[in-house]
């Protein structure tokens, strides 16, 4: 089955095929995946409206219907313990700390946009960086600004806040965000815009070459989801850097979650939501993690691609 769509990444329109015919947090069936017959990224059809966009991100809509779908509790999530919240994400969070730090002196400022719950900027600042978050959720930026060190603030990355905050930035971090944006290419070139000459802008998406999507059918219908417009992989990166503009940039990959995940999917067929723990802590297992990850990451059929780009 073919649509007639315009990619969002080369913008060439063109008759599409469906690659899935559903997506996760579509309760009325409207919106399917299609891959772009030109250059093959993978994206979400129909785009919602701003306004359902808008509504959907101030009420926190994509992480309280994972809580409902698997733990069948939709009030948690929004009173979220922060603590909780920093302990699950202390992994990516430590790697990202790290990544920032081999690159960036501390007390330089930086802006994560599409900061969540602003654990990052938590972290960056409490380390000795200027650190602000950026996010267009009511219910995480207001979490955060009540509980965590740093600026938060609430909105899109418009152009009144580029033109304000142009060339400001040592560091801007987009964390698992791009993959959210109705027009990547444009959002590529607002962010470049806040980085200072010689400065860099990171950036963190799920990859669509994740090997568990070829075997796992209950995995795909998992990963393919309404809140995300866009499915890169590394190739896809490449070309949205490339129609930003930009020349200095390299991407990889990294394996976020461990053996125990892959175990859980294979056994389960749905997302271990019950540990705290992306990777397994046991010696036992240390050594047979590490090369699984390792595998995934150097064949880049990790679930994560990273990038960075230098100004």
């Amino acid at each position: 089955m073919s649509i007639r769509a315009t990619c969002p990444l080369c913008e060439i329109a063109g008759r599409a095929e469906v690659v899935h015919e559903t997506v996760r947090d579509d309760l009325l069936n409207r919106f399917k995946i299609l891959g772009c017959p030109a250059c093959g990224h993978e994206f979400l059809f129909p785009q919602p409206t701003a306004q359902e966009d808008q509504e959907f991100y101030d009420a926190d809509l994509q992480a309280r219907n994972l809580m409902k779908q698997f733990q069948n509790n939709s009030a948690e999530i929004t009173e979220v313990e922060l603590s909780h919240w920093q302990k699950r994400k202390s992994i990516d969070t430590d790697r990202r700390m790290d990544w920032l730090g081999n690159l960036i002196p501390v007390g330089e400022q930086i802006i994560d946009v599409g900061c969540g719950y602003g654990v990052f900027v938590d972290a960056a600042t409490k380390c000795g960086y200027q650190a602000s978050g950026l996010d267009p959720s009511k219910i995480r930026v207001a979490r955060a600004g009540r509980s965590l060190q740093g600026r938060f603030i609430h909105g899109d990355l418009d152009e009144s806040f580029v033109i304000e905050e142009r060339e400001r930035f040592s560091a801007v971090t987009l964390f698992h965000v791009l993959e959210h944006i109705r027009e990547p290419v444009v959002m590529l070139q607002k962010c470049f815009e806040l980085v200072k000459p010689g400065g860099v802008l990171l950036i963190e998406v799920p990859n669509v070459n994740d090997e568990l999507l070829d075997y796992i059918d209950e995995y795909r219908s998992f990963h393919y989801q309404r809140a995300h417009y866009s499915y890169f992989s590394a190739s896809g990166l490449k070309l949205a850097f490339d129609r930003s503009g930009m020349k200095q940039f390299s991407v990889s990959g990294v394996q976020r979650y461990g053996l125990r995940n892959l175990i859980h999917w294979l056994d389960h067929r749905k997302p271990m939501l019950s540990t705290l723990e992306f990777r397994s802590s046991d010696a036992l297992l240390s050594r047979l993690e590490q090369q699984y990850c390792a595998d995934r990451e150097n064949a880049l059929t990790c679930d994560t691609l990273i990038a960075h780009i230098q100004k």
